[in-house]
């Protein structure tokens, strides 16, 4: 934790332009645009970075398509454009794919209606993607057996995008971005309260593992905390024009059950999209839409049946699913912005199901004092840009304004990592088990960093062995994250940082090959303690606790 616990020693060195509280994707993009153009900046989270809200959802970056029936139409239009520029400024990360959509009969709108609904979509978009495509029943049968068309009406396909790897780590990309410029950055560090003193935010923050507390000084502060907005800004006496509302949704992670790279697509027996998402060897089915009062929640066993019941009657499985092949769950809740009490976006269930991701961003311009609400994945470079523009209205310095702090590295890095990687046969050290070349995944991974590793490669070529095995996580790999990716304890590696945790049921983790080796890489001394906090259930993370609990925004 070298690098951590150097970040934590110098927070209270300095007066910052801007303190951030929360590594969810809004403080992480608020983060890598101020830093980028040239802020000074802090940021804290009291969890792991992307720890909560961020690690909990459907890996997608999409237009919204069910707000055209909302008629949002604004909403789907910027959402829809924000789409294709991460898809342009991130050609590795965030890739087009197909959602293959199939409608039962006696559905409130008939297939030929929403096929016409998905070329609005498409227009909306400016034509970016492949274009949709409407579906008999006959040709559901023919392109994808595993969907029952028993009592489908027909379907059609149109595209939106996923991101490749999970959403935590396309979160910390942000962070560690942020810190390549500059930023001040550690996670388990909580906010105990903030005041202003002398025109300037005196914040009192302590580090949740060895108990010492901080005093951070910034110009302006931004409370990106996700669904803890509301109450990091009652303890800071701000006051705000919105508010958060929560709902809570779940996905399952279940063995492989179609090898198409596309995403089946269903409305639900409560109507909502529910979808079969491809994630590597697994597949990832859900979600639910469940209102409820706090941030902390759990799967249930009724959510597990809904899910499950759902996606048998509408998949041809040689067995039914059951909860004996759920390998992971992810849980957590969408923090959905609306206005406080009087506005029209009230409490009635048709309002409640309407209710967009939109984001919102309240500013105390008398205190240098910034609140982002809601937000989604797609939408992540548009408020790091907002957040941004602020913060030059505040009057923060931003010398480098026009910089582009966003993106993967220019083409001509790219194909320079290319060709050294095919100088050396990178891609003969690939495990046999991965279902990709060496030389794509690490650049993915690490984009520029991917360098680094090319050179201990080089140098060793042991580096590129599969250290875990049953993974496809090399040794050089570890040693990087152990430098370079503030691990903390051992969730924020297998759940976060990868995503072991979500691919390979937990009793195989357990008890992999080399998995004590890559804690003591991480940990050193600590290799054994961090081991024994993840897997024990007597201790403060237990299996249940690291599956279903959602950590900071």
């Amino acid at each position: 934790m070298q690098l951590r616990d150097s970040n934590i020693a110098k927070l209270p060195d300095r007066v910052f332009d801007a303190l951030i509280i929360g590594g969810g994707i809004n403080g992480a993009v608020s983060a890598a645009a101020l830093s980028g153009k040239g802020a000074s900046v802090a940021l804290i989270d009291q969890r792991d970075f992307a720890g909560f809200t961020s690690q909990q959802s459907s890996n997608l970056a999409w237009g919204g398509i069910k707000y055209l029936e909302s008629g949002d139409y604004g909403l789907v239009r910027k959402l829809c454009l924000s789409r294709n520029h991460l898809i342009d400024s991130y050609p590795s990360r965030v890739q087009e794919i197909r959602f293959f959509a199939t409608i039962d009969k006696g559905f409130r709108f008939s297939p030929l209606f929403l096929w016409l609904g998905t070329w609005v979509y498409w227009l909306f978009g400016n034509g970016y993607t492949r274009i949709p495509r409407f579906l008999t029943k006959r040709r559901i049968d023919s392109e994808e057996p595993v969907v029952n068309t028993r009592k489908a009406a027909g379907g059609f396909e149109y595209s939106d995008a996923y991101l490749h790897d999970n959403d935590s780590r396309f979160v910390f990309q942000f962070v560690r971005a942020a810190m390549d410029r500059g930023t001040i950055a550690a996670n388990y560090v909580e906010s105990l309260g903030s005041r202003r003193e002398n025109g300037v935010w005196v914040t009192a923050a302590r580090d949740t593992q060895s108990g010492e507390t901080v005093q951070i000084r910034s110009k302006m502060l931004i409370n990106a905390a996700g669904p803890f907005a509301d109450g990091l800004n009652q303890r800071n006496g701000e006051q705000t024009e919105h508010q958060h509302l929560f709902s809570k949704g779940i996905h399952l992670i279940v063995r492989q059950v179609t090898p198409e790279p596309h995403i089946l697509t269903f409305f639900a027996d409560d109507g909502r999209l529910f979808f079969v998402i491809p994630m590597g060897v697994r597949t990832c089915i859900g979600t639910t839409d469940t209102r409820v009062e706090s941030p902390f929640t759990e799967v249930t066993d009724e959510d597990r049946d809904f899910v499950l019941e759902n996606i048998n009657k509408r998949l041809n499985l040689a067995r039914p699913l059951t909860r004996a092949d759920i390998i992971a769950e992810r849980c957590g809740v969408r923090p959905l912005v609306v206005k406080r009490k009087g506005d029209d976006e009230g409490d009635g269930e048709r309002d409640w199901m309407q209710l967009s991701r939109k984001h919102e961003i309240d500013v105390d311009r008398g205190h240098a004092h910034v609140s982002i609400y809601g937000g989604k994945l797609t939408d992540c470079v548009n408020v790091g840009n907002e957040v941004s523009e602020i913060a030059a209205e505040l009057g923060i310095a931003l010398p480098h304004a026009r910089y582009r702090w966003y993106g993967e590295p220019h083409r001509s890095v790219y194909e320079e990592y290319m060709h050294q990687a095919r100088l050396m046969d990178l891609d003969s050290y690939t495990s046999p088990d991965s279902i990709e070349p060496l030389s794509s995944r690490l650049w993915r991974r690490y984009d520029q960093q991917a360098f680094e590793l090319l050179a201990q490669i080089r140098e060793d070529p042991s580096q590129a062995e599969v250290l875990i095995k049953g993974t496809d996580y090399t040794r050089c790999e570890i040693q990087l994250a152990k430098r370079q990716e503030l691990i903390v304890k051992l969730e924020d590696f297998l759940r976060r940082r990868s995503k072991i945790a979500l691919v390979i049921p937990r009793p195989t983790i357990q008890h992999a090959e080399g998995l004590m080796e890559a804690c003591k890489i991480l940990f050193g001394d600590q290799a054994k303690a961090r081991y024994d906090e993840y897997f024990c259930k007597d201790c403060e993370v237990t299996p249940a606790q690291s599956q279903q609990t959602p950590a900071a925004a």
